[in-house]
């Protein structure tokens, strides 16, 4: 019987340790909250946000805008239209005066945002360019961008994408200062 009780007092014990440990986080986090503090780190948000535009984006020489994925170039611009996609990357180019600027817009089916990034040809394959995501917001709205630093003896590519691969995207791009 003595071990019984025994056996009963240490399991009260844990029991009693668990539940204190629990109101102590509990306590804790009622009293950062009356005074306004926190033990959590705050990450700061990096996202960069491609800034919506009232220029109109026209897209020239592509014979079937219900495609896929299409791309043409003219007069320095490289355009695309993209329909019902996850991830598509455009044929590499030269950006003779290191600068691109970029107009997207999109839709999508349950996302909000869709990216834009540069990659430059490098023996082997692709390298990404630092610095050269933004994000579109997929509200069938014009959005621009500019990554400038570029240099223009290197060979780059645009890769449009999102974090999803449930949901379709659909919209346009057109990418100015390529040759």
């Amino acid at each position: 019987m003595k071990m019984k009780k025994r056996i009963a007092a240490l399991l009260l014990a844990v029991v009693l340790v668990v539940s204190l440990t629990g109101c102590k986080d509990t306590l804790t986090g009622v009293a950062h909250k009356l005074m306004g503090t926190s033990d959590e780190v705050q990450e700061e948000d990096t996202t960069r946000w491609a800034e919506q535009t009232s220029d109109p984006l026209i897209i020239q020489g592509i014979a079937d805008a219900s495609a896929k994925f299409a791309t043409a170039t003219a007069d320095g611009c490289l355009y695309a239209v993209f329909n019902g996609i996850w991830s598509r990357q455009t044929s590499y180019f030269t950006v003779p005066g290191g600068t691109l600027n970029i107009m997207a817009c999109g839709t999508a089916e349950g996302t909000q945002k869709f990216k834009i990034a540069l990659w430059k040809k490098v023996d082997g394959g692709a390298e990404y360019v630092p610095e050269s995501t933004y994000y579109v917001k997929t509200d069938g709205t014009d959005y621009r961008c500019t990554v400038s630093g570029l240099d223009p003896a290197a060979q780059y590519r645009v890769t449009i994408s999102y974090d999803s691969s449930r949901y379709y995207l659909y919209g346009l791009l057109k990418v100015e200062g390529v040759a």
